[in-house]
């Protein structure tokens, strides 16, 4: 990213955060929005496309059945800043959808509850990507706004209405949130052991020191820094979950185990994140020390030969010396004589240094 890209990034970020009228998305995915509405009951699930220009989304939802609108790409800024509207949230809330680097959070407004957090997830290139999303639960309709498509989060959810798994069609929104953020809090518990697998992978490679790869500290670094965003996504909901669990309007006694194992989820992902920081920890250490081995070894071989060539330095300077009685420089084999010296010397000082396994 050059400099003019990455000002703009930053100018844009920024954008969101002062009071106005009207906001707009800030994030990097410019997926066209697109709402589509899943409506069931105990007996029928009935799906259908909404048009983005819709005049009240609210009446779209008037029958007693569990209803659920899926938005999907934020582009629209208008359009989300609607369906806020429509469902009884001020603009400001339509700020904090559309800004994905928002805090993850719990906003109730009496019957209406607002959850903004994110998902995290590896591609099959193991590169960690965090996807914004929000829940609007308002009455028997809960509103899902997510950044992009690429990662079908929601899939299972999908089925289990399909398929009424554990009743769902009979507990109204409240199992339906407790799907919506299952799926959310399985995505950081699985980002959060992969990163933890990947650490163990890199540790393995540590222990073989004469195979190290040359990016393993560029490894370290990476991982590092996906273990602090899959933290960072998961911490604030260890207290903001809290609050669902006293509304209970919305989280019922019935389903309370449900959202326990929902917490225990988020419960786990910290826990894991917390072993990952003291893996990358002793993996620091351990590749300075490799580090330092190799060093060492390097440092040992050149002694090695320094130590040979020694004695050979030693002859050599004896004959180079200009005195005028030598005998051996007048000799008929002192060259040779010279050369058999030499080699007799070097092998017998490497012969001594491999018997004390110096190389």
């Amino acid at each position: 990213m050059n400099r003019k890209e990455l000002i703009s990034r930053k100018q844009r970020r920024s954008a969101n955060r002062r009071l106005a009228e009207h906001y707009k998305y800030v994030g990097e995915e410019q997926l066209k929005t697109s709402i589509n509405l899943i409506s069931y009951n105990k007996l029928a699930v009935k799906k259908q496309p909404v048009s983005p220009r819709q005049v009240s989304f609210q009446k779209l939802c008037h029958t007693p059945d569990t209803h659920w609108l899926e938005i999907n790409g934020l582009a629209d800024a208008d359009i989300i800043t609607q369906i806020v509207k429509d469902f009884g949230l001020h603009n400001i809330d339509a700020k904090d959808i559309l800004t994905p680097q928002h805090i993850a959070k719990v906003e109730l407004y009496g019957d209406r509850t607002l959850i903004i957090l994110n998902a995290c997830y590896y591609d099959g290139s193991t590169e960690l990507h965090t996807e914004h999303i929000c829940l609007l639960v308002a009455g028997n309709t809960i509103v899902t706004f997510k950044e992009g498509d690429s990662y079908s989060i929601f899939d299972g959810v999908k089925k289990a209405i399909d398929e009424n798994l554990l009743d769902i069609r009979a507990n109204g929104t409240g199992q339906l949130l407790i799907h919506l953020l299952n799926a959310i809090t399985s995505s950081l518990v699985e980002a959060a052991t992969q990163t933890e697998e990947m650490l163990e992978d890199i540790e393995e490679l540590l222990l073989d020191i004469h195979n190290i790869p040359a990016n393993t500290g560029q490894l370290i670094l990476g991982r590092r820094k996906e273990s602090i965003t899959i933290r960072k996504n998961a911490q604030p909901l260890k207290e903001q979950f809290i609050k669902l669990s006293k509304n209970p309007a919305l989280i019922s006694s019935e389903l309370l185990p449900l959202f326990n194992d929902v917490y225990d989820q988020i419960l786990f992902t910290l826990q894991t994140t917390e072993s990952c920081r003291e893996i990358i920890s002793s993996l620091v250490d351990l590749y300075i020390s490799n580090n330092d081995l190799r060093m060492n070894a390097i440092m040992k071989r050149l002694t090695v030969v320094s130590t040979i060539f020694i004695p050979l330095t030693f002859l050599a300077g004896i004959w180079g010396m200009n005195f005028q009685f030598m005998p051996e420089l007048s000799w008929k084999y002192g060259y040779l004589f010279a050369w058999i010296v030499m080699l007799l010397a070097g092998l017998i000082s490497w012969l001594y240094l491999r018997r004390k396994d110096w190389n």
